[in-house]
């Protein structure tokens, strides 16, 4: 591993099992940490330390996902006091290229002296091909690598497509997580069920070792992590109730002997005070007994309160830990409390079967952290079915993240509340439902589940079975987009006719062979120049070339054909937008610039993966969501299902002037139709409005339906391609008091990806925008 600054090293680093030597600054924050005590292994050569340089990959939840962007959070340090360091994160650190898959994720930040940056690295629907690292450049040298917490987790497992994954929740850490669990699994609460399940909580790692005190081993009574978590990302961290000095660390392993991961100790003060490779224990005890590993380490100058294991790349699936004790020379202490990355269920994974469908098994992953720490981009909580959250959560819940779970309840996903009477003030709601045990809300695409009590296990039935329902159908939406181009084009096709000019191809062929043949070897013979040959044939063979290339070029020339459609819900009191639909691309000549989409954009690919065949993916997140090389193909239809949600300020004004209600089009583009429903949902309508215009609203020749299902018919009746066409006849059929629906000539809601490369004689694009309007009028 190479260091990224200049300072003098020392070569007795080497003693102390570092991987590069230490730096004259590292060795006098070891001698001041340890008050004059000999080097210990914490300080030498950490393996998230690179010159002045400190990573630390973080992530909220570990476990499978199945579509969305999973999110990876990296913390940056830049220790130097005064030079500027730029780091680029590229994950894997080796790729594979196996199939349509992502290759390269990579994003880059500069760190200015003493700066603190997270950086986070979102991973879209596609499995990452390649290693579970993260490799670390600075400066542009390669550093070294680090592990990444949810390598090989997203888009993988259980069928040919990822979207046909199961559902899944994110559980606050604030919840009971069994409860929770049990609840989505038997679509009923333990008041109502027994426990059909074993838990293999961190609690099982407390206490001492008990997996063989009834004389064969039980892995209910250790710790196991989630079996669908893979590797690379799971940890056991176990409290003390007394913190001691140390010289020994005990792990009592019921499944392997643990020869991979890293050992932290934590003191009293807070700081890690080791760190050590779990190469260098002891292993004793045998496979039917289980194993002792045992580090043995000079003792500490600090007591110490929490062990943390990283299990590096251990798999999941052979993890089982029965206990772990500290020691010193007269006494040994097993732990009293314990956290980990992920627990065992022992729910069976839904199987794969041949229509492409899967079990609706709910698979719940528990928080890693308290909602404080959770992210601020709405991204990371896409790859959820629903996040159940408790009242406690939304108190505490800083602003940032809050406004990032609005957006992603506005955009789709389904928020499970407990502890709450009624939906904080900005989910603006557009229909309510009364459950037996709560409520339920429509706010923009998502639903909002709120119920009084705190403790889900108190849940009657029909409400636990509503709450899977709601993740059930969201999962299904997934698993029922269409996974190749040939379907995807079906429904939302890009261009009026894919098929290649095969007419004008063969005349050009025949031309050649006749040429190349009966008419060069006649006139060859004629002028008594059969030598020629060995010319004319290979200019025959180019000019035919440039003949075929010619001719593909004027039948469909270089400018690529884009098409967007998209259906929005435009909150105007609180500005917020979340849209659903799709873009589509046919480019003559693969876009050198790829494609190019903003921070808050979900972009799935409608690509069949995990199958090993198709394209592998480069993708960096440094100025904006670049989607670089293998996403679009020459000559080849690619389509992209996407999500957003943001702030805007497009809307539509209701004004009543003289007792005649207008309209004002703040929309930003020509609205073809529109029609409005007052608070007493008297229905309005109006066509061809230009942007910036006003104009009079006209009673509309369409029955109000007040009993309708909303925003939620009007989806599933226009489905995600959001075809305006079905609106001309029962657009009325979807409205509620003080809302509108506008089909628009244009979409300002949906960027173009293609930039200054796309033609908009060839760009055609739709909006459909369901709208809450501010402050309704009458007229």
């Amino acid at each position: 591993m190479k260091s990224s600054n200049r300072e003098t090293h020392f070569p007795c680093a080497a003693f102390f099992g570092c991987s590069r030597p230490l730096s004259a600054g590292w060795c006098r924050r070891v001698f001041a940490w340890s008050l004059g005590i000999i080097l210990l292994p914490a300080f030498s050569g950490r393996a998230e330390d690179f010159g002045d340089i400190s990573v630390s990959p973080t992530a909220i939840y570990t476990g499978n996902t199945f579509h969305g962007y999973a999110e990876t959070q990296v913390i940056l340090e830049n220790h130097s006091s005064s030079r500027s360091h730029t780091v680029t994160l590229v994950s894997p650190n080796r790729p594979w290229n196996n199939g349509n898959s992502l290759s390269r994720l990579s994003r880059s930040a500069t760190l200015a002296p003493g700066a603190r940056e997270i950086m986070s690295l979102l991973q879209p629907p596609l499995p990452l091909s390649g290693d579970g690292f993260i490799r670390v450049e600075v400066d542009g040298e390669g550093e070294g690598q680090v592990n990444a917490p949810t390598a090989r987790t997203h888009c993988v497992g259980y069928s040919y497509s990822g979207r046909n994954g199961q559902p899944t929740v994110l559980v606050s850490r604030s919840l009971d997580f069994d409860a929770v669990n049990l609840m989505l699994q038997t679509g009923a609460s333990t008041a109502s069920r027994s426990s059909g399940g074993t838990t293999s909580s961190a609690s099982q790692a407390t206490g001492a070792p008990g997996a063989f005190s009834s004389g064969h081993k039980d892995l209910s009574r250790a710790w196991m992590p989630d079996r669908h978590a893979g590797a690379g990302g799971n940890w056991l961290e176990l409290d003390y109730a007394k913190p001691q000095k140390v010289d020994r660390i005990i792990i009592h392993s019921v499944q392997t002997s643990l020869r991979l991961g890293d050992i932290k100790l934590v003191g009293v003060s807070g700081t890690n005070y080791f760190a050590g490779a779990m190469s260098a224990a002891k292993i004793m005890g045998d496979h039917a007994r289980g194993w002792n590993i045992e580090m043995t380490i000079p003792t500490t100058g600090e007591a110490i309160r929490t062990v943390r294991i990283d299990f590096g790349r251990i798999s999941a699936g052979t993890i089982a830990i029965d206990g772990v004790a500290i020691a010193d020379a007269s006494s040994q202490q097993w732990a009293s409390a314990a956290r980990a990355s992920s627990e065992n269920t022992y729910v069976p994974p839904p199987a794969y079967s041949p229509g492409g469908t899967t079990a609706d098994t709910i698979e719940c992953l528990r928080a890693e952290s308290a909602v404080a720490g959770w992210s601020e981009n709405w991204l990371a909580y896409t790859p959820f079915d629903a996040i159940a959250l408790s009242a406690s959560d939304l108190a505490t819940m800083p602003p940032a993240i809050f406004n990032a779970v609005t957006d992603y309840l506005f955009a789709g996903g389904n928020v499970i509340l407990t502890g709450q009477t009624g939906l904080p003030a900005t989910w603006r709601s557009l229909r309510e439902q009364t459950l037996s045990a709560g409520r339920q809300y429509q706010v923009g695409f998502g639903k909002c589940l709120v119920f009084p009590a705190a403790d889900v296990a108190t849940l009657d039935e029909a409400s636990a079975q509503t709450a899977r329902e709601v993740v059930r159908d969201t999962s299904r939406y997934w698993q029922s987009l269409p996974d190749d181009g040939t379907a995807a084009n079906g429904l939302f096709p890009v261009v009026d006719n894919l098929k290649i000019p095969t007419r004008g191809l063969v005349v050009i062929m025949l031309a050649f062979v006749v040429i190349i043949g009966p008419v060069n070897i006649i006139l060859s013979n004629r002028y008594k120049r059969r030598t020629w040959m060995l010319w004319t044939i290979p200019v025959i063979s180019f000019i035919t070339t440039l003949l075929v290339f010619a001719y593909s070029l004027l039948s469909e020339g270089i400018t690529p054909n884009m098409r967007i459609a998209g259906l929005t819900v435009l909150d105007q009191v609180n500005h917020r937008a979340a849209t659903i639909g799709v873009t589509a691309f046919y480019c003559p000549l693969t876009p050198g610039g790829g494609l190019k989409f903003n921070f808050e954009t979900e972009a799935t690919p409608l690509v069949r993966v995990g199958n090993g065949s198709g394209t592998a993916r480069e993708m960096d997140w440094t100025q904006t969501q670049h989607l670089q090389h293998g996403w679009v193909s020459a000559r080849v239809p690619a389509h992209f299902h996407l999500r957003k949600a943001d702030i805007r300020r497009e809307r539509v004004e209701i004004v009543n002037e003289g007792g005649k209600l207008k309209v004002i089009n703040g929309l930003g583009t020509p609205i073809k139709s529109l029609w409005v429903a007052d608070a007493s949902l008297n229905l309005y309508e109006v066509h061809g409005v230009a942007a910036g215009q006003k104009c009079d609203l006209s009673r509309s020749t369409q029955p109000a339906v007040p009993d309708n299902a909303g925003v939620t018919g009007l989806f599933h009746e226009i489905g995600f391609v959001a075809d305006p066409n079905s609106l001309d006849t029962m657009a009325t059929k979807y409205l509620l008091p003080n809302t509108y629906i506008a089909v628009l000539d244009g979409n300002p809601f949906i960027e173009n990806a293609l930039g200054a490369s796309a033609s908009p004689k060839r760009t055609r694009s739709s909006a459909v925008v369901y709208g809450l309007l501010d402050s309704p009028e009458t007229p």
